[in-house]
């Protein structure tokens, strides 16, 4: 009779994102997932065809993650001050998972940049001064915001400067309100 699988595809690729989410993409080796999950390699390369198809998985897990639990938070009445909002909260709760998906290149950048960029097409789509933009002056409207975001995101993740949230609040709802109008 044939042994039962004990070590599944889902397991694996939630082992990874836990990994990832702990340690970053340093410890995303096939020898550090199989010991988290206390087997051998083997059970992970008979399951994914190499840490390349393993990684594409998690991505679309990290892109659930991010969309379902991480832009979906309600910080404000404004969809697009909330997109950025969330977005600099997560480096500030959550650094080293940040760092690894938004910092360094572990997935492809330009992949990791768009998912901000859906949610902030949607938040657009959502208020009357921006849904009648084209698609040129939304992805323009979008960079201009999100280098104050995203550079805000990166220095908190470093731990280089501290979250004044009322500050952060009044500057980024300023700044947007500006660019809109």
């Amino acid at each position: 009779m044939a042994r039962k699988k004990t070590i599944l595809k889902s397991h694996i690729l939630d082992t990874a994102y836990a990994v990832v989410k702990k340690e970053g993409f340093e410890g995303f080796t096939a020898r550090n997932i199989a010991k988290t999950m206390d087997c051998s390699t083997q059970p992970i390369y008979l399951e994914f065809k190499n840490m390349d198809d393993l990684k594409n998985e998690l991505y679309v897990k990290i892109k659930d993650y991010l969309t379902e639990t991480i832009f979906a938070n309600d910080r404000s009445e404004d969809p697009i001050l909330n997109i950025c909002l969330n977005f600099v909260h997560f480096a500030k709760d959550e650094p080293i998972f940040f760092k690894a998906l938004f910092l360094e290149n572990h997935l492809e950048p330009k992949k990791m940049h768009n998912l901000p960029y859906e949610e902030m097409l949607k938040a657009f789509e959502d208020q009357a001064q921006t849904n009648s933009l084209s698609e040129a002056e939304k992805r323009v409207l979008f960079e201009t915001i999100w280098i104050s975001v995203y550079g805000t995101a990166a220095l908190l993740a470093q731990n280089l400067i501290e979250l004044d949230e009322v500050a952060l609040k009044n500057s980024l709802e300023k700044k947007i309100n500006e660019l809109i109008n």
